[in-house]
């Protein structure tokens, strides 16, 4: 069994009217006839193709005759224009939804299977998607691995994915290991609750491969329970993959289908390298068959694999601790980074923000450009996104919240509110994503980094990004922060830190010495005194404005 049988044994189940897949029924005589005509149709083309194919059925019988043409095939995430120019590096022809799909032809003579039959690419969730070729032996290596551990258990039963097939996990559990094992699986792929629940009430008893993010949704939600009730009845396992789920979504997902999720722990490079199916919160990851794990001195996970093109230790990029019989997850070594020259951990800042009552999920990004700083996206339970007022307000409280857990010149700056995180087809959050939620804005307020209470006094320690309105114009080729802001951010803020009241009266002693210019930080100095209060803008340079404001 494995990748190396595929097509023998896709010719010895021709000709017995089996069902290779659902959704609607399609019989290996079918699929085999669909391999030769795609093969006949790469036969003397590139030696390397890109394949986007959203129906499962005609993915699999593309991926099979390019096989038998000896043309390795790159799987892109999507195929979109900026996607077929970046996969033109690596494959001589795009075969998207739009090729005209093969009709008839002389059938290609197998050839030798190619050296590099496929290639997939990384979720981007860190970064950049990276390409991750697989050669025979991975592919081999993660079957026989997965027939290993769930075959026994679930002979025979249908699979169902929520995840694409152009990903490594929807690629081995919805395609690859079907068509090895002798198991139908469901071509379309499912997305909703609904149309879970209508192809698992199709397809009879069967297995579900899910992403994290499905998973944790279904089981807050009491109309995707009750969408999801034929389903429960049907599923026989449930698989997650691209991250761990919290326990609380462990039990949900065990409610609301009726089964725990097998969680596949590794990544597009390592293939599957560990595996849990929770009993208890507690419970570790066990490696794969063909798979070690150690963790090093720093604390660092590694790992040698069969599944990799190189049977050598590899350095992850995870913290581990090392328990009986496997090991637990302690969150990503690669997010530490470096603002204003303090190191500060993205994990201990979402960690520290999904603490907070309120707060459902937290993702907080290094935001590049000509001063680095962080943005922080939040999803708030059970609320919509609040105004612009309410934002403002929360992300002063939240960063608040923060300030025992980085020095406060490295908190996050610029905050966003969403109703649900951005995901892809894979249900991951990438970093492209969140990236686009801070967009190129004006803005009308600085970023407070710090407030520190010296009573009676207050002292803001503001920065002034180079996006404030008040900079456009004022004046072209030497933006200044005019005065008259100054004097407004001085009341607005004397009347919410000091709690002064009263209408404007007039002021005393106003004077401007030194301009503010962009992308600067300033100290704003409010101390009241009855009748009023006094301020003072100063910074490194000096004092750049002071005066005395009068209230009646």
């Amino acid at each position: 069994m494995g990748a190396l049988r595929l097509l023998p044994e896709l010719s010895a189940r021709s000709g017995g009217g089996e069902v290779a897949a659902l959704g609607p029924a399609r019989t290996w005589d079918e699929l085999a006839h669909r391999r030769g005509e795609w093969s006949a149709a790469f036969a003397g083309g590139p030696a390397v193709v890109a394949l986007f194919q959203p129906d499962g059925f005609e993915f699999a019988a593309a991926l099979l005759g390019a096989w038998a043409a000896g043309v390795g095939v790159v799987l892109p995430a999507d195929e979109s224009a900026a996607t077929r120019t970046a996969t033109s590096a690596l494959a001589g022809a795009f075969w998207g939804s739009d090729a005209l799909a093969p009709q008839g032809g002389p059938w290609a003579a197998p050839k030798p299977f190619p050296a590099v039959p496929v290639t997939v690419f990384t979720s981007g969730s860190g970064g950049e998607p990276v390409a991750a070729p697989k050669n025979l032996r991975c592919l081999d290596g993660e079957l026989a691995a997965l027939e290993a551990l769930f075959g026994g258990e679930t002979r025979g039963l249908p699979v169902l994915a929520t995840v694409p097939h152009q990903h490594l996990y929807g690629l081995l559990f919805k395609i690859l290991w079907p068509l090895a094992s002798g198991r139908p699986f469901w071509a379309p792929q499912v997305r909703l609750p609904e149309e879970i629940a209508a192809a698992a009430s199709a397809a009879g008893p069967c297995l579900l491969a899910s992403s994290p993010a499905l998973l944790k949704r279904i089981g807050g939600s009491s109309a995707a329970l009750e969408a999801l009730a034929p389903a429960k009845a049907a599923l026989r396992g449930v698989f997650s993959s691209g991250g761990p789920l919290p326990w609380d979504a462990v039990r949900k997902s065990e409610e609301a289908l009726g089964w725990a999720p097998a969680e596949i722990y590794g990544s597009s490079e390592t293939g599957g390298v560990a595996w849990r199916r929770r009993a208890q919160e507690a419970d570790p990851w066990l490696a794969f068959p063909d798979v070690e794990t150690r963790v090093g001195a720093d604390g660092i996970l590694e790992l040698r694999s069969g599944h990799t093109l190189e049977r050598a230790w590899i350095r992850s990029d995870d913290r581990a601790v090392p328990v009986a019989g496997g090991f637990h997850l302690r969150g990503r070594a690669d997010r530490i980074v470096k603002i204003e020259e303090k190191r500060v951990s993205l994990d201990a800042l979402e960690a520290a923000l999904k603490s907070q009552r309120g707060v459902g999920e937290a993702k907080v990004l290094c935001l590049k450009g000509p001063r680095e700083s962080l943005g922080a996206v939040v999803l708030l339970e059970g609320t919509a996104p609040p105004d612009a007022a309410a934002r403002r307000r929360l992300s002063l409280e939240l960063r608040a919240a923060l300030e025992g857990v980085a020095d406060p010149v490295a908190l996050p700056r610029r905050w966003r509110f969403v109703e649900s995180l951005p995901v892809d087809a894979m249900g991951k959050t990438t970093a492209a994503a969140l990236e686009s939620l801070f967009g190129e804005e004006e803005t009308l307020q600085p970023e407070i980094l710090h407030v520190s209470i010296q009573d009676p006094a207050v002292e803001l320690d503001l920065y002034l990004p180079a996006s404030l309105r008040y900079f456009r114009g004022h004046f072209p080729g030497l933006p200044i922060l005019p005065g008259v802001v100054q004097l407004h951010w001085a009341i607005l803020y004397a009347r919410e830190r000091l709690g002064v009241r009263g209408e404007f009266k007039g002021l005393r002693a106003l004077k401007f010495m030194k301009p503010i210019q962009p992308d600067r930080r300033i100290a704003l100095r409010l101390e009241p005194f009855p009748g009023g209060f006094d301020f003072t803008y100063h910074s490194e340079a000096g004092k750049h404005a002071g005066g005395r404001v009068l209230l009646g």
